[in-house]
């Protein structure tokens, strides 16, 4: 059964701190042995030793201690103790990009996530701008992906939410961001834009796809070129149908080509995500086949995420994706400012 907060109160040496979080939750699955799972669920970014001295000292189930025989069983809540020393090494926050009553923007490297993830915790930027402002309510308004770099926008005060908020209900901030992509990328190819969704027929369980959308909505799906020619498609090619749903959409501001010599084309874009989807630049790019340079997860040969996936080892795939981090930068923010109505530009080029 759950613990009791009595039994959370007792167990002093198991507390949130400075230096150590407590992430708890309840379990869904199957029975199984704790440790089996506890392996499987946080060994990403983490070591051998912390696989061989995390269990049983930092973890608890039900409020109590656990032990090489213990199964988590559907309903236990689990409790892991994480540890900031742990966490891979981040640049130190930079100096905001932009300040006002109302909003902070910072700026986003590509070491470290917007929000905590995985091994980071402490060195996600949301975390580290709290601790290094003294504001627990500083609240980040959107997202970049862990490899994207560029400016993020937070909230001062919780109760600036809802007016924030209506910022992007109304597709009022703008963003601009450069990317280097693989091949020669079509000139006048001008929109991409589509329905994204899970991959089905892919081997990465999180990779996504760009999904059919009607033909009579409206919109177009794939690649649209300059002039408004909707070639609508799947990524054999075929002819496909729509829904009615809302669907993502990439403008591209620009295209400069650039030659490798011997290690082929690639080439520079400006692009406008005027919709914020999940991975949204990544997918739509990789769907009309020009994926990112030094993007892992959706490069053409599934191979290479599953191989940095089992062995973190960027150096053995550098030379099929020419770069250790996918070439990704939100350089501009543009938007009316939600309380004053002034027009804000924050760059980060």
């Amino acid at each position: 059964m759950p613990p009791t907060a009595a039994a959370h109160a007792n167990d002093r040496s198991f507390a949130h701190g400075p230096d150590a979080r407590i992430f708890r939750f309840a379990y869904q699955g199957e029975p199984r042995p704790l440790r089996d799972y506890l392996l499987e669920r946080y060994r990403y970014g983490r070591g051998e030793a912390w696989a061989r001295d995390f269990y049983p000292e930092r973890v608890r189930l039900n409020g109590q201690p656990v032990g090489t025989a213990t199964w988590v069983r559907r309903g236990d809540e689990v409790a892991y103790r994480h540890l900031r020393c742990e966490e891979p090494s981040v640049p130190s926050l930079a100096a905001a990009l932009y300040e006002d009553d109302w909003l902070l923007a910072l700026f986003k490297s590509d070491a470290a996530p917007v929000n905590p993830s995985g091994v980071y915790y402490y060195t996600c930027l949301a975390i580290q701008a709290r601790e290094a402002l003294a504001n627990p309510e500083l609240t980040p308004m959107h997202r970049l992906d862990l490899e994207t770099s560029g400016p993020v926008l937070f909230a001062k005060r919780k109760a600036y939410l809802p007016t924030l908020h209506r910022l992007f209900q109304r597709k009022a901030l703008r963003k601009r961001y450069r990317a280097l992509v693989h091949g020669a990328f079509p000139i006048d190819l001008r929109a991409i834009s589509g329905h994204i969704g899970p991959d089905p027929g892919s081997r990465i369980h999180t990779k996504l796809r760009l999904l059919p959308v009607e033909a009579d909505a409206g919109t177009a799906c794939g690649a649209v070129a300059e002039e408004g020619t909707r070639t609508a498609g799947d990524t054999a090619g075929n002819t496909v149908g729509c829904s009615l749903a809302e669907p993502s959409l990439t403008r591209v501001l620009g295209v400069v080509h650039r030659d490798l010599g011997g290690r082929g084309v690639i080439s520079e874009l400006l692009l406008e995500p005027v919709t914020g989807k999940t991975n949204q630049l990544r997918v739509h790019l990789a769907h009309v086949g020009h994926p990112v340079v030094g993007d892992k997860k959706y490069h053409p040969d599934e191979e290479v995420f599953l191989d940095w996936f089992a062995h973190r080892n960027i150096a053995r795939l550098r030379q099929r994706l020419l770069l250790p981090r996918h070439a990704l930068h939100c350089e501009a923010l543009d938007f009316p400012h939600p309380f004053t109505d002034e027009a804000v530009e924050v760059r980060a080029p």
